[in-house]
């Protein structure tokens, strides 16, 4: 499971930190600890906000570190503060790729453009395999590392593998549609 984007936005405005390298997680860890005399794993951190695969749910002990490093009490008075309405707070739209099932198959549609995807194992995590592409720059067969997919929202992709070639992705404008197949 993971956060919610609620809560991921809080840590990266609280910690000045993208979590776009390994490196941010070893930080946010080390302030953390600063902050509230208390440690959350490195990896545990990578679970929660998505870039690690894993189903376990986390215990009321990390839930409520988050919390005192965030300047709340507990886990229960953040929720309440930040109108989360459950434990992983859920209240967007957005598709994670990491809980997409593999060859499951996702639609996306903005402006004049589409792409069909289908999920994929890539470097030992899900990512997102162009099928179909119609006025697209991306091309069938190119594999996208993207971490979530939602209406109203650009795409984008941390990495784009087209052949030998890498290089990163992101939408000209938001997507209108997002279907899972």
């Amino acid at each position: 499971m993971i956060l919610s984007n609620i809560v991921i936005g809080d840590l990266k405005e609280k910690s000045g930190l993208l979590f776009d390298q390994a490196k941010d997680f070893d930080m946010l860890a080390k302030l953390i600890l600063d902050v509230t005399q208390r440690s959350i794993g490195v990896t545990t951190l990578k679970r929660l906000m998505g870039y690690i695969d894993d189903d376990h749910r986390t215990n009321s002990y990390t839930l409520n570190t988050i919390a005192l490093y965030l300047g709340f009490s507990t886990w229960d008075d953040y929720l309440l503060a930040r109108s989360v309405d459950s434990i992983w707070g859920f209240q967007d739209s957005a598709v994670y790729v990491q809980e997409l099932d593999l060859d499951s198959e996702v639609l996306v549609k903005y402006m004049d453009r589409a792409v069909r995807f289908k999920v994929v194992e890539h470097e030992e995590k899900k990512a997102l395999l162009v099928i179909k592409a119609a006025n697209s720059s991306l091309n069938p067969n190119d594999i996208l590392h993207i971490y979530k997919i939602e209406k109203g929202e650009r795409l984008e992709a941390e990495k784009v593998f087209r052949g030998d070639l890498i290089g990163n992705y992101k939408t000209s404008s938001k997507l209108t549609t997002v279907v899972l197949i």
